[in-house]
């Protein structure tokens, strides 16, 4: 190493100390570190990146390269793992250990060990009425009516442990790889296929150890984003998973509006692309980092349409017959995710990076610039930026447009071709690419063109030609018939009609140093609304100034867009969604509704880092 780069490996060295020893903000400006008005460590050699890069406090990609070199196109991409119930979908197959027992429709184990509900009653009694049955039982399990009777049909288990990962077999750690958290021993974690109108229950147990990755904590939570979950399921950031102990989690798997349009709600409703990450209190950015993180797949309840042309069912002889394939070969998860190593290779979180973290090195499903082999035939590639705080601007090298077929988990009413798409934190695209036009051996590279220098947001500016993220090779004909097809209608778009009964207005910004909701800062004792169920309100979502891009998202309900900026959305966001892209002094008006189950439920920027410092409020569904 030159000098250079023994300074900045030192000052990385120091921050993993700061983290490994549990020092909060607080603690580090007491101790004269930290500035209590920007937020950063204090321009201090050995300490600061900021000293170290004498340009700025963070590193920032394609100008301050940290990373070790990585060839690209020399690793295929893997596929997301396919998530497997436990064996013969028997219950009694699951694991009893830590004290706990036979899933049940309410609490089990003991106060010392087995299941963390019951301990987080026990350490936190406000928790017992966090929902509306004591102890989190779970509402729509062994309760009375439709909403409450979804006992489970399939039955999973997960694990979140540490392991060794190959980001890259160019990376000093060669095939050995290096320490990093994620559930089943994979980042990122399984993908589930998962069915309306088939509830499935998932225990999750808590292996990591008591030493971190010089970032994250072994106490989690997990959030799937954003199913129509019971909050005592819904991976509320309170909700702790403790080390030892494991947390079930019941997925009714019920379209919303149950209680309003009866059966098992209303179809139209329906999520597709969802995704379940770390929600963990304080360390949501460092835990996502680790590896906690994965995706879910869900299907239409078969005959959820009476029309049998209409209805997404993995399957390409019925409803809209999207691109799946044999065990959804043409049906894949894109999970996009940048880091920062150290010049040693060694795996790096920016802690003092407070506008957000971002890293030089763009990772697909957990390798760095993969490539992907393709038949000559349709794709569906749900796409999911997992953070921690980039935004993407996505092209394609032969200048073809995308064929978005959904956004946020939500189809669209029909598809929307655009040259471009923009892609924040936590927002999920749907495409179809058809590569039958390309002969064999032609290449195709997805890039990304967004110039981004730091946490806050891209600067406007395209590169040129980007960021190489990503390789596709056509290899070959498909193996059979291609029975998929690209439909000019998709889900239609449920009502706006019934009348709201409250407006809200929700301001995030920064003031005082800090990241903050309606001028305060999150507090775990405060909900900041209460709605009936069942009614429909008007919200406000102001980004309060600033140079910084706030992706909101709101937990459990879909939103339509009102307007952005005073202007109605274009066809590409005029569907539903469950996080907004609030551009810099952007005001959004939606409309949104709560219906069927009840409890806490939160909203907070999907820049982790800035919800890690506070910019989150909860609200309360009674």
């Amino acid at each position: 190493m030159n000098s250079r780069e023994k300074l900045i490996q030192r000052t990385m060295d120091v921050q993993r100390e700061i983290t490994q020893a549990g020092l909060k903000r607080r603690d580090l400006v007491k101790m004269g570190l930290l500035s209590a008005g920007t937020g950063l460590l204090l321009p201090i050699s050995g300490l600061s990146m900021r000293a170290a890069q004498a340009a700025s406090s963070c590193p920032v990609p394609g100008k301050d390269l940290i990373s070790p070199f990585t060839r690209p196109w020399i690793e295929e991409m893997p596929r997301l793992v396919e998530k497997q119930t436990v064996m013969n979908n028997d219950p009694m197959n699951m694991s009893m250990g830590n004290g706990g027992g036979y899933p049940a429709p309410y609490a089990i184990g003991t106060m010392t060990g087995g299941d963390s509900k019951i301990r987080l009653c026990s350490e936190y009694p406000t928790m017992h009425s966090a929902t509306p049955y004591a102890e989190l039982d779970h509402q729509g399990w062994g309760k009375s009516g439709i909403l409450g009777n979804q006992a489970p049909k399939k039955w999973y288990e997960m694990r979140a442990k540490q392991f060794n990962h190959v980001w890259h077999r160019d990376m000093p750690a060669g095939s050995a790889g290096q320490a990093a958290w994620g559930f089943d021993g994979v980042v990122p974690g399984p993908m589930f296929r998962t069915r309306y109108g088939e509830s499935h229950f998932t225990r999750i147990h808590n292996d990591l150890p008591a030493k971190n990755l010089g970032f994250g904590i072994n106490q989690i939570t997990t959030h799937m984003h954003n199913l129509h979950t019971p909050s005592e399921s819904d991976g509320n950031p309170l909700f702790t998973n403790y080390p030892g102990h494991y947390y079930d989690y019941h997925y009714p798997n019920v379209y919303a509006g149950v209680n309003q349009f009866g059966g098992i709600g209303n179809p139209d409703e329906a999520l597709g692309t969802l995704w379940y990450h770390d929600h963990k209190l304080d360390f949501t950015s460092q835990n996502v980092y680790a590896g906690l993180a994965g995706m879910n797949a869900i299907y239409d309840a078969w005959g959820a349409y009476a029309d049998p042309t209409m209805g997404d069912y993995g399957d390409e002889t019925k409803g809209w017959r999207l691109p799946c394939g044999k065990n959804f070969e043409f049906d894949v998860g894109l999970v996009f995710h940048d880091r920062q190593f150290d010049p040693s290779g060694l795996d790096f979180f920016p802690l003092t990076c407070f506008d957000g973290a971002i890293g030089d090195k763009m990772t697909v499903n957990g390798k760095i610039q993969p490539y992907m082999p393709v038949k000559r035939r349709k794709y569906r590639f749900r796409m999911l930026a997992m953070g921690p705080s980039r935004t993407y601007n996505w092209f394609l090298s032969n200048g073809q447009p995308f064929i978005c077929i959904g956004v946020d988990g939500n189809l669209l009413p029909a598809p929307v071709v655009v040259k471009n798409i923009m892609q924040t934190t936590a927002e999920r695209f749907d495409i179809i690419m058809d590569f039958s036009q390309y002969k064999a051996g032609t290449e195709i590279i997805l890039l990304n063109r967004a110039e981004q220098d730091n946490g806050r947001a891209p600067t406007g500016n395209l590169l040129s030609p980007g960021y190489e993220v990503l390789k596709f090779i056509v290899t070959s004909d498909a193996f059979g018939v291609d029975d998929s097809r690209i439909p000019t209608k998709m889900r239609p778009l449920p009502n706006m009609s019934q009348p709201v009964a409250k407006s809200r207005v929700w301001k995030f910004e920064r003031t005082g140093g800090e990241w903050v909701v309606n001028g305060a800062p999150y507090d775990r004792n405060l909900v900041s609304a209460t709605i009936p169920e069942g009614s429909a309100e008007h919200w406000t979502i102001i980004n309060g100034g600033g140079s910084w891009l706030h992706p909101v998202h709101i937990h459990y309900e879909e939103h339509r867009y009102l307007s952005y900026n005073k202007v109605a959305p274009p066809a590409l966001y005029s569907g539903r969604h469950d996080v907004i892209r609030l551009d810099p002094n952007a005001t959004v008006e939606l409309y949104m509704r709560f219906r069927d189950y009840k409890g806490i439920y939160p909203m907070h920027c999907h820049n982790v880092v800035h919800e890690d410092h506070a910019m989150m409020v909860m609200w309360k569904i009674v």
